[in-house]
């Protein structure tokens, strides 16, 4: 007659082996969940910045316009992104121009501790809107 196996702690050595895959994979979920999140808002606020950049009646104010609508957009993004955070506006503010606004910041992902990852990360974003040819501008 055959016996039965003793298979007391085959779960405990299972869990042993499985659990720090289980974590990294988590915890890449999370990089990659926090790396969607600060290049959409990034994305966003860059967006709405040329926009209201657009709107202004001389390059100076639509590069104060520019800067504050990214700002206010990463309000809830990493504090490393928010201190770090480069806005320039390029082009030509005459009627009809093109103007684009470039947007980029630095952001930590070393807290995670993943393997092999590098410290920080920098987003970049860019958007071009154009100037209306029919208003005047201050030069």
């Amino acid at each position: 007659m055959r016996r039965a196996r003793d298979e007391r702690g085959s779960l405990a050595l299972e869990m042993a082996l499985l659990a720090p895959f289980l974590l990294l994979i988590i915890a890449l979920i999370y990089a990659y969940g926090r790396v969607g999140q600060v290049n959409g808002t990034l994305d966003s606020g860059t967006r709405d910045a040329a926009r209201s950049a657009t709107m202004a009646r001389d390059s100076t104010d639509a590069k104060h316009a520019a800067e504050r609508v990214v700002r206010e957009a990463l309000a809830d993004a990493p504090a490393g992104c928010r201190s770090s955070l480069q806005v320039h506006l390029v082009g030509d503010f005459l009627p009809g121009e093109p103007v684009t606004v470039d947007a980029s910041c630095t952001y930590d992902i070393s807290d995670l501790g993943l393997p092999g990852a590098p410290g920080s990360l920098t987003a970049k974003s860019s958007f071009t809107s154009m100037l209306d040819p029919y208003r005047g501008i201050d030069q």
